[in-house]
């Protein structure tokens, strides 16, 4: 069985690929407004210029999806940082730094869901006893804020 043929074929015209319509013979024609790319609001066409004189705000008035691993800032939250919020600007150093960080927390939760599954009982009182224990919470978050210092003074 064979598929019905194309309404549209594609030409090249003076080194440009031209879409043709085979029922009327003539080039397909163009809405006079182009469509809208993803993301854009209102009468925006694309991405306007970026404005790199000075990183974004940080805390809550930050867009949450604006900073991050691929983008060029990286807004750090108050669970995790004493100092919390501060931009920190990435370059290619901080950014492996935290690709790496990536790969070893993978590992380590991998790890985790393993001794869960061969020793849960004693699983769940290490995550209750960690999570419960204000003093081990504040020597994490201390020692996260410490390694996270070490980014600024790279930058």
């Amino acid at each position: 069985m064979r598929p019905p043929p194309t309404r549209y074929k594609v030409v090249e015209r003076g080194r440009r690929l031209e879409v043709i319509d085979t029922l009327t013979g003539e080039p397909a024609s163009r809405s006079s407004a182009s469509l809208p790319l993803a993301g854009a609001r209102g009468g925006e066409v694309g991405p306007g210029p970026r404005d790199l004189s000075a990183p974004p705000a940080s805390g809550m008035g930050a867009q949450a999806g604006s900073a991050g691993l691929d983008s060029g800032t990286f807004v750090t939250r108050r669970w995790y940082d004493d100092k919390a919020p501060r931009t920190i600007r990435m370059n290619y150093s901080n950014r492996a730094r935290l690709t790496n960080l990536r790969y070893g927390i993978a590992v380590a939760v991998a790890l985790l869901v393993v001794l869960a599954f061969l020793f849960w009982p004693f699983a769940l009182i290490l995550v209750f006893l960690v999570t419960a224990n204000p003093k081990i919470r504040t020597q994490i978050r201390t020692a996260i804020t410490r390694w996270i210092d070490g980014f600024d003074q790279a930058a």
